[in-house]
């Protein structure tokens, strides 16, 4: 059975939702603002540079 031929995908994720709960996520966001920004971001740089680069982007684009 594939994974798109259910509705029922709580069951098909449990097993990476119990692998990552307790792990902090690699970008460091204060808000879901800065988490979206940060992802698309990051897709063209490594978290490292992006988290570095963050608090002045922040500052003059803030919410």
């Amino acid at each position: 059975m594939s994974l798109f031929e259910t509705t029922n995908w709580a069951p098909k994720l449990q097993p990476i939702i119990d692998l990552y709960k307790d792990k902090k996520h690699p970008l460091d966001y204060e808000n879901l603002y800065q988490l979206m920004v940060m992802v698309i971001l990051s897709a063209q740089d490594s978290d490292a540079n992006i988290n570095k680069i963050a608090p002045a982007l922040f500052k003059e684009y803030p919410i």
